[in-house]
């Protein structure tokens, strides 16, 4: 059975999604675990997207990121 060819749109979306990675891991490289963290969030990845990035359970970064609120107030 082939597989069906994609459209135009979900290529683009694929390549789309990959180079949010790349940027997503580039702005992060060479910092500390929860500056990762920070950036990434900053950059507007959800807490399930940085988990897979950084290959961390989401409630580290759960917890990571609640610190970081309790310290701002």
């Amino acid at each position: 059975m082939k597989a069906k060819p994609k459209s135009e749109i979900d290529l683009l979306q694929e390549v789309n999604n990959k180079l949010n990675m790349l940027v997503a891991l580039t702005a992060a490289q060479g910092k500390e675990r929860d500056d990762k963290i920070k950036t990434l969030a900053g950059l507007g990845f959800t807490n399930i997207d940085i988990s897979k990035l950084l290959g961390i359970p989401k409630g580290t970064i759960d917890v990571v990121r609640a610190k970081k609120k309790g310290a701002k107030k």
